[in-house]
This record gives structure tokens, sequence and C-alpha cells, in this order.
């Protein structure tokens, strides 16, 4: 083998829950899990970015858990673990990085290392929400077809990581919670060999980006074309991404380690429009419940779509972010790689339909008003012609009075059952306020939806 293993990045994306506006009451809180930092821009990187966002956006926040011994099938890893939280987003990665093991593994091993990690971090995942009691019945035959295997825990942890951050960030005054959090998450794998130059095609690239151990037939590429920069080529899959370091070029180490810092940005954009994408800001049933306002409908919704808005406008915006022509390259083909745009289109289809929906609550409050307005109007006039019924009363004919009693205590009648039908239909409207169609809801779907009501639930993608 031409190419040898220098390590393996996997970052693995959650919904935090909500975004973090002020970083530095949490910094405190954090600092009780691991070594925590500030990625701060250095002085020599300012020419990259843009001064504007980095003082508007809350910096990104890290925390370094050290490093661990972890099996993945056959070999044994030195795994460090650090935890980045993109507070402007709401998403938080738990970041795994595989060093290359002594002695040097096989191509075979190497090829299976996506298999063997699916396992582990699926069995880490599902062991969890079975601790929890959310595990979803459906997948009982496939945890305990995994729990029968012959083999030990290799030591993958991720999920508690992600509810230690969570339960901390709860109490710092800096963080704003959404209405619902995602309850699943994504992991990538970005695989980083060193080799010559023109080895760079070798068959074990082709195997890494496929994520198989398959034969690879000549002539079929896995992607769309690499990336060129001074002593690295990177390809990309999307779902796999492989970055080859050319031996004795100064300075690829540094371009790699640029890349998947990017990479993981990148990423956390995609996981923003999925996490959207997923939970729908119009299902009125994990949202305000029977018996709320429709003003309080309005207001909850006007809150999500300001969310929304203001992720979506960094999702796939290079230019917001970054003025360095390199930096925009890499970042560019990454966004394509890692097929955000199409994610972004999803988001902001929602967002249309929120939009549309709130401008039909806010039509329905305004008939609503003008209703009452009405009915209010024609009480008044009863309670005028009421006011005359001393005077009627003066009159010598007995007949007449018995006919006047009887008709204005018709009227008030009328008006009391008015007041009271009325009431009783601005509840049902309000009920019945979501234009779109509603979904059959089993006992099971009711649970699962329940997770984004503030009752912590780790996510995990199972994909």
């Amino acid at each position: 083998m031409t190419l040898d293993i220098d390590h393996v990045y996997v970052p693995v994306k959650f919904d935090l829950g909500g975004t973090v506006q002020d970083v530095e009451p949490a910094l405190p809180l954090l600092a009780a899990l691991g070594a925590t930092s500030v990625d701060v821009v250095q002085h020599e990187e300012t020419r990259a970015y843009n001064i504007s966002y980095l003082a508007t956006h809350p910096p990104v926040l890290q925390i370094s858990l050290g490093t661990s011994a972890v099996r993945i099938g056959r070999t044994t890893w030195a795994t460090s673990t650090q935890i980045v939280i993109y507070p402007a987003l709401g998403v938080i990665s738990v970041d795994l990085r595989f060093a290359a093991p002594e002695p040097a593994v096989s191509t075979e091993d190497i090829c299976r290392f996506y298999d063997d990690l699916v396992r582990e971090n699926t069995l880490d995942y599902f062991r969890h929400l079975r601790d929890l009691d959310t595990f979803p019945p459906n997948l009982a035959g496939h945890l305990s077809m995994i729990e029968a295997e012959p083999r030990e825990h290799g030591g993958l942890t991720v999920s508690a990581h992600v509810q230690a951050v969570r339960a901390i960030l709860r109490e710092s005054a800096g963080f704003e919670p959404r209405e619902r959090r995602y309850p699943f998450q994504n992991m990538r794998q970005f695989f980083v060999l060193r080799g010559p130059e023109r080895a760079e095609n070798e068959p074990l690239v082709e195997s890494l980006l496929r994520l198989s151990a398959l034969p690879v037939t000549p002539g079929t590429a896995a992607d769309d074309g690499p990336l060129r920069l001074p002593g690295l080529l990177v390809r990309t899959t999307g779902w796999s991404t492989v970055a080859v370091l050319h031996d004795g070029v100064e300075g690829a180490s540094a371009a790699a380690r640029m890349v998947q810092d990017m990479y993981g940005q990148i990423h956390a954009q995609w996981f923003f429009c999925q996490l959207w994408v997923g939970v729908d800001p119009n299902d009125r049933d994990e949202l305000v419940g029977p018996g709320h306002s429709l003003g309080a409908r309005i207001t909850q919704l006007a809150r999500v779509q300001l969310q929304l808005s203001r992720g979506l406008a960094e999702v796939g915006n290079v230019d917001l972010m970054y003025r360095d022509p390199m930096r925009i390259a890499v970042a560019t083909f990454l966004i394509d790689g890692l097929r955000v745009p199409r994610h972004l289109q999803a988001a902001r289809q929602r967002l249309e339909l929120l939009r549309s929906n709130l401008s039909q609550l806010f039509g329905l409050q305004t008939a609503l008003f003008q209703q009452r307005l009405q009915w209010l109007f024609s009480v008044t006039a009863v309670a005028g012609v009421a006011a005359l019924l001393p005077e009627m009363l003066q009159v010598d004919s007995m007949p007449w009075r018995i006919v006047t009693i009887a008709l204005f205590g018709a009227l008030a009648l009328f008006c009391w059952l008015l007041i009271r039908l009325l009431g009783r239909a601005g509840l049902r409207t309000d009920r019945r306020a979501r234009p779109t169609p509603t979904r059959r809801r089993t006992a099971r779907t009711r649970r699962w939806r329940r997770w984004g009501r503030g009752v912590d639930r780790p996510p995990g993608d199972l994909a």
C-alpha cells in the first residue's frame, strides 16, 4: 500500500436545542467538562475574515476531553475527543480524531473502518435512548442483533457528552432555547492519507470515498472532482471525504487542518438546514397546545420565523465570513460537496410555509376581532334601546307593559346566548387555526414528538 493512514476525522453533529447569544457566561460552567477555549481568530488570520462578521457573531466554543483508547472493529485507535459548539447556529459537534494506529493497519481494516464505526456509534446511541426510556420499539430487533454479537464495548462515547453540555447550557444566562429540538444526529467521515503525489489515484481512495471495501472499477470516480492545494488533494462525496497529504511539501499539514476546520463549519450549516427540515415549525401539536390564545400562537410562530431566518442568512454565504479567495474557494468546494444548497432550498421552503401560515393566522385574528367588534356594537345598540324601558313602562296599558317586559327579556337572553356562542366559536377556531392538513398520530409518534417540549433527549441520525 503506497498510501498510509495519517488520521481519521469524524464529526458527529447534534441539535443544541437553542442558540448561545453570549458565550462568556457559559465558559465557567463548561470548564467542568474539560479544557475550554474560544476559537479566537489570530491576528495573522484576520486578513482571511470579514471583521464585521467577527464583531457581530459569537465565537465558536471548544472543549477538549483528552485522548482515550477506542476499539473500532479489530483495531484500537488513540482517539482524541473535542466538543465544538457553534453558538450562532445552535449546533453542537462531537469531533473524534482517530490517530494512525501502531503498527500500521491493513487496507482491509481501513476499508472496514466505516462499518465498524457505525456499529459502535449505533450501540452507544441506542443504549442511551433505552436508558432514557425513549427507545423506538420498531428498532428493538436491530438493537438485539447488535448486542448479541460476541464482542465488548469499544469505548466509543458520543451522546453522553452532548447531554452534559445541554444540561450545563440550560443554566447559562446567554442561552436562548428553541421551541423544539431535532431528535437525530449526523455523522461524517474525513480520511487523511499520506503518500507521494502520484499515489492519489490508488483504489484505496475510491474505496474510502464510497465507504465500501468492494473492488473499485477503474475510471468510475465517486466524486465530482478534487480540490487541489499546495501539498494537499481533497475529494468528497458528501458523506465521505478523503484528503491526501503529499510527502515532503511544507505547509500541507496546516492546509489539511484548515480544510477540516472549514469542513466542520460547513457541516454545521448543513445540519442546521436538516434540523429545520426535520422539525416542522407549523406543527401545532409540538408548539402551543389547546387552550392557548391565537395571539400566543402568532407570537410563537413569529419567534420561530426569526430564529430560522437568522440562521439561514449564514448558510452557504461564504462572503459573509471570508474575504480570502483561497478560503472562499475551499468553502465553495465543501458547500457543493456536502450538497448544502439542496438542504438550504428545503429549509427556505419551510420558511415560506411559515410565513404563509403566519399571514393566514393574522387574517384570522383580524376577522375575529372585526366580528367581535360588530357584536359589541349590536349589544351596545340593544343596551341603548333598553334604556328606554322605564319610559315605556309608564304607559297605562297593562298588555303593552307585559309585551315590553317580554321583549326586553328576550333581547337580554339573546345577548347572553350570543356571548357564550361567540366564546366557544373563537376557541374552536383557535384550535383549528393551522391551515395545513394534520397527520394521524399514533401513541409512538406522539412520544417521539414530545422530545422537543423541553425534555432533554439525545438526537441520533441512523442514516
